[in-house]
C-alpha cells in the first residue's frame, strides 16, 4: 500500500518494481491512498505510466528485431516523423523544407504549369533518418502506397492539360539478396506507369536516357567481362533511366487542347527543333560537326546518310543539329511528312548522349558539400521545361533536392518552385537559387549602355 502520490513517476514506478522483484512469486496488487484534491496529480501520473509502457513495448520490439547491436538500435532511436516546414523564396523561386505530401496538400488547385522530378527509386537510397522519407520502405508496394498520398495531390496542384514528367530508374535485384544466385532487374519504371494511369493521369510516352554501362559495372559488378566469358547466360544489359510523360486530362474533352495551351512562337520555335524535341531520345553537347551551311549545301539524295553517319561518328550538338535543320527550312528543303536529319543511334530510341556531369553535384564537390544522390542533368530539364512550359510559368518539383529543377526553371524565365524533406539539401538549394537571382538582377554593360541611351533621349 502506497501512501499519498506525486507527479514524480520514476519514484513511483520504481516503488513498484521493488515490491514486484525481491521473491514474489504471486501477482502483486498496489492500493494507493490519495486524497480528492490529489485527482488532477493522478491523472497526470496515468499518462506517464502510459507512456512509461509504450516506451518499453517499443524497446521490446527494437530488442527482438535487432537483438541487443547498440548501432541498429541507435538508428531506429534516432529517426524521426514530421519536421518544422521552413520556406525561403525571393524573385522566381520558392523552396520549402518540408514533406513534399504535407506540403502539396496546402498548394491551391490548379496551380502548377508543369510538374518535373526525379523520385526516389523505392528503397533503392534514403535520403534522410525520417519516417516521411519515401525512400524508409520495405519494398515497392509499400513505397507505392505512401505514394498514393502524393500522386492525387499532384494531379490536383496541375492545371488540366499540363504534365508531370517524372525521371525514373530500374534496379538491379542482386542474387545474394533475392536468393536466386544471379542479378535480376527490377522494372520500376513499369510500375510508375501503372501506379500514375491509376491515379487518372494520362500516359504520353516516354524518352530513353542511356547510362554509362562501363561506371554501372564498376558499382554493381554485374556485367563484367571475365564472367561474362565463364558464363554469357548469367549477363543482362545496363540499366537505362526514363523520364515519363504524364498528362492531366483537359476540361474540355471535345478538344485535345489544355486549358492554357503552351503555345510556341515560330520564330522562336522553329519545325526543325520540334523534329529532335518529338523524337524518342535527345542527344547533348560535342565536338564540331560539318557547319549548318555545309549541311545545307549537300545534295538531298545524300544529306540524310552523311548527317546520321555524322552523328554516329561524332559527339553529339544538339544546338548544331537544330541549326542544320534552321539552314534547311530557310532554304526551303525541310520536308513536312519525314524526318531529314534522323539521328544515328547505336540502341534506336534512346536518349543516349546526355551529359551526366552537368548537375549541380559538380558545384556540390567543389564546395565540399554532401552531393546528391540522384541529382537530374540540367540538358534532361531543360528540354523539358522548353518544350512542356512557357515564359513565366509555374514550374514544381516535389522532391527537389539540391533544388535543379527550380534553377534551372529560373535560367529558363520561369518561376522555380521546389520541396525536399532533407533539411541540408534545402539550405544547399537556397543558396543556388540566391544566387541566381543576383546573378539576373546584375544589369550587363549592355544594359547600362542601353539605360544611358534611354536616358539621352
Amino acid at each position: 500500500m502506497l501512501v499519498g502520490i506525486g507527479h514524480k513517476f520514476n519514484d513511483f514506478i520504481q516503488a513498484v518494481h521493488r515490491v514486484q522483484r525481491f521473491g514474489q512469486p504471486q501477482p502483486v496488487e498496489i492500493d494507493i491512498v490519495y486524497s480528492e484534491a490529489d485527482r488532477a496529480i493522478r491523472r497526470d501520473l496515468e499518462a506517464k505510466w502510459a507512456q512509461h509502457e509504450e516506451m518499453a513495448a517499443r524497446m521490446s520490439e527494437i530488442i527482438r528485431k535487432y537483438g541487443l547491436n547498440a548501432d541498429a538500435m541507435a538508428e531506429v532511436l534516432t529517426r524521426s516523423i514530421g519536421l518544422e516546414r521552413l520556406e525561403a523564396s525571393g524573385q522566381g523561386w520558392r523552396m520549402v523544407n518540408n514533406d513534399c505530401v504535407v506540403e502539396a496538400k496546402t498548394m491551391a488547385t490548379a496551380s502548377v504549369d508543369l510538374i518535373v522530378t526525379s523520385i526516389p527509386f523505392a528503397n533503392h537510397y534514403e535520403y534522410t533518418p525520417s519516417y516521411n522519407d519515401f525512400g524508409h520502405t520495405e519494398d515497392n508496394a509499400r513505397f507505392f502506397a505512401q505514394a498514393d498520398h502524393l500522386t492525387p495531390e499532384l494531379l490536383r496542384i496541375l492545371k488540366p492539360g499540363r504534365l508531370a514528367c517524372i525521371h525514373v530508374k530500374d534496379r538491379v535485384l542482386f542474387g545474394s539478396v533475392t536468393g536466386e544466385g544471379v542479378p535480376t532487374i527490377d522494372p520500376f519504371h513499369a510500375e510508375c506507369i501503372f501506379h500514375y494511369r491509376r491515379h487518372g493521369l494520362q500516359f504520353m510516352g516516354m524518352m530513353h536516357v542511356n547510362t554509362d554501362v562501363v561506371r554501372e559495372n564498376n558499382q554493381t559488378y554485374r556485367l563484367g567481362y571475365t564472367e561474362m566469358r565463364k558464363d554469357g547466360t548469367k549477363m543482362g544489359v545496363g540499366c537505362p533511366e526514363y523520364v515519363l510523360l504524364f498528362r492531366k486530362q483537359q476540361t474540355n474533352r471535345g478538344k485535345g487542347y489544355a486549358d492554357v495551351p503552351v503555345v510556341k512562337d515560330e520564330a522562336e520555335y522553329s519545325l526543325a527543333r520540334w523534329q529532335i524535341d518529338a523524337h524518342a531520345f535527345w542527344r547533348s553537347s560535342g565536338d564540331r560537326l560539318l557547319s549548318p551551311d555545309e549541311m545545307a549545301a549537300l545534295p538531298d539524295a545524300t544529306r540524310g546518310r552523311v548527317f546520321t553517319a555524322e552523328t554516329l561518328r561524332r559527339i553529339y550538338d544538339f544546338e548544331y543539329h537544330v541549326r542544320v535543320g534552321e539552314a534547311l527550312e530557310v532554304s526551303g528543303k525541310m520536308p513536312t511528312t519525314y524526318m531529314a536529319l534522323a539521328l544515328g543511334a547505336t540502341d534506336a530510341g534512346t536518349w543516349h548522349d546526355v551529359q551526366r556531369m552537368r548537375t549541380l553535384n559538380t558545384a556540390q564537390a567543389s564546395a565540399g558539400r554532401e552531393k546528391h544522390m540522384c541529382t537530374l542533368q540540367f540538358d534532361i530539364v531543360d528540354r523539358l521545361i522548353t518544350r512542356f512550359s512557357m515564359s513565366g510559368e509555374r514550374v514544381f518539383d516535389p522532391f527537389a533536392g539540391i533544388g535543379t529543377v527550380p534553377l534551372r526553371a529560373m535560367k529558363l524565365n520561369r518561376e522555380g518552385w521546389g520541396a525536399e524533406l532533407s533539411h541540408d539539401y534545402w539550405r544547399d538549394a537556397c543558396g543556388y537559387l540566391r544566387a541566381e537571382e543576383e546573378r539576373l538582377a546584375t544589369p550587363t554593360l549592355f544594359d547600362v549602355i542601353d539605360q544611358v541611351l534611354e536616358a539621352a533621349e
